[in-house]
């Protein structure tokens, strides 16, 4: 039997150890690599807001089993361990640490000024990136017409920082941390290949900006040693030039724009666009009213030209007379200006997980569908594994739920749309099988439910008018081939 002095020992010990495994679990961690400027973004925001934490170098030819159990969608780093849970996607990561640690901000505090700032992340992300570093180290004619496009996606950056010292003005912001790829590495790969993008005589601008977002303290601290980076490009070289053969980058969406009041919201689209239906589905959740303008994407009308000026299409939004574009920011400008009816949950965790899943399905979902409807052969079966493997992974964060924001519509279930109504229009017209009750019952379901609530049913095109959109477009197809 024990005594109290023994019982009380063995109490102490007992809260010792559970204070030490809640202080273990609040422990900030990153897993990366050190060459990564993914985890380069999340180190150095991190350090902006003053946060320590403790580092995890990951063998990428080795991945730790933590690092797969963390990650288990993507594989990849970095991955942010946050009181236990696991946030990936560095763009999503970059989010949720502004949401958690509000000192030191590097997103706005105004709605509109916030979805600019996510204009030009996801314009750097989706257009300067890739394109960039298919100019180093694709060849030939293939390196000409990267290199051109990469040339005219800088002048338009070059623009965005006009007058300014970084691109969040005074301080670093958003924008600034995700392009210290383009800061840093550029430098050092075209030194390794030869090539020049960036310099004092074409980019004024964008240089400047680069000298002096190396050359602060915090940032310096969050970079590799250059010399070490030369030497691991240097030696990877015609891996890099395999890497890019074939290296196809995202087709651009067709989007749309609303309003609040008819005077003050208004949204461009066209009628069969997944990507405007996304934006009317949120205002009518909203119970935002707005003015539909309908735009001949063959002929874009001057106003449209005139409020995207850098991607030239659909959907926008204007509010009080100020253009948002990116069906995806429009969202997140429409949940932060009208709080009524949320469509990402209130909890930073929550919310990332929200923003990792309508990324993953923009990012690997709907390109693999899409192509797999509409290519043939070979193509289309290679095509339908990948899209069937991502549907999958995509279908377990259905689990025991109605739609993906729980019993209510969110943002994820906005964005991913086009699985539960223009994918069963092309299958009936291409003749193939993706989704089904057979093998994605639970996606299935959710379809169903999706397309026959009411405030959904108002928002999608015509049945009949959509089925003779694509009933054309595969005959032209045949025709053609």
């Amino acid at each position: 039997m024990l005594s109290s002095s023994q019982g009380l020992h063995k109490t102490i010990n007992s809260k010792s150890k559970c204070n030490e495994q809640e202080r273990e679990q609040e422990k900030v961690k990153v897993f990366g690599a050190w060459m990564s400027p993914f985890s380069g973004r999340v180190e150095l925001a991190l350090k902006l807001k003053g946060i320590e934490y403790e580092y995890i170098e990951e063998d990428l030819s080795n991945k730790s089993p933590l690092l797969l159990k963390y990650n288990p969608v993507h594989k990849k780093v970095p991955v942010l361990l946050h009181n236990g849970k696991p946030i990936a996607e560095s763009v999503v990561i970059l989010e949720y640490i502004e949401e958690t640690w509000k000192q030191n901000p590097f997103l706005p505090q105004d709605p509109y000024e916030r979805a600019m700032v996510r204009f030009w992340a996801k314009f750097i992300e989706e257009k300067c990136t890739l394109q960039m570093w298919k100019a180093c180290w694709s060849e030939g004619k293939e390196q000409e017409k990267a290199m051109q496009e990469a040339l005219e996606n800088f002048k338009t950056l070059e623009t965005a920082l006009q007058g300014k010292k970084f691109f969040g003005g005074e301080a670093i912001g958003l924008v600034d941390i995700l392009t210290i790829f383009l800061a840093n590495i550029v430098g050092v790969v075209q030194e390794v290949v030869g090539v020049s993008f960036i310099d004092g005589e074409k980019f004024p601008v964008l240089y400047q900006w680069i000298e002096v977002l190396v050359n602060t303290s915090v940032v310096k601290e969050s970079l590799p040693p250059r010399e070490k980076l030369l030497a691991f490009f240097n030696a990877r070289k015609e891996t890099f030039k395999e890497s890019v053969k074939g290296l196809i980058f995202p087709r651009q969406e067709h989007k749309r724009t609303l309003t609040a009041m008819a005077e003050e919201v208004k949204l461009f689209g066209a009628w069969g666009s997944p990507f405007s239906r996304r934006v009317e589905l949120a205002l009518r959740l909203k119970g935002i009213e707005y003015e539909n303008i309908e735009e001949d994407l063959s002929n874009k009308s001057p106003l449209l030209l005139k409020y995207n000026p850098v991607h030239k299409k659909i959907p926008v939004l204007v509010h009080k007379g100020k253009p948002i574009a990116e069906s995806m920011v429009i969202l997140e400008y429409i949940d932060e200006t009208w709080k009524q009816n949320p469509l990402l949950p209130q909890d930073p965790y929550e919310r990332a997980m929200a923003r990792f899943w309508a990324k993953f399905f923009e990012e690997k979902c709907m390109m693999q569908v899409w192509m797999t409807c509409w290519s043939k052969g070979s193509e289309q079966e290679k095509h339908m594994q990948e899209a069937m493997e991502s549907l999958k992974t995509l279908e377990t964060a259905l689990q025991g739920k109605k739609f993906f924001g729980g019993e209510a519509i969110g943002l994820v279930d906005i964005a991913c749309i086009f699985l539960a109504y223009w994918v069963e229009l092309i299958q009936q017209v291409v003749g193939i099988v993706l989704i089904d009750e057979e093998k994605l019952p639970m996606l299935h379901q959710w379809a169903q439910e999706l397309v026959n609530t009411s405030v959904v049913k108002e928002s999608l095109p015509p049945r009949d008018k959509l089925l003779a959109f694509f009933k054309a477009r595969k005959e032209a197809s045949t025709n053609a081939a």
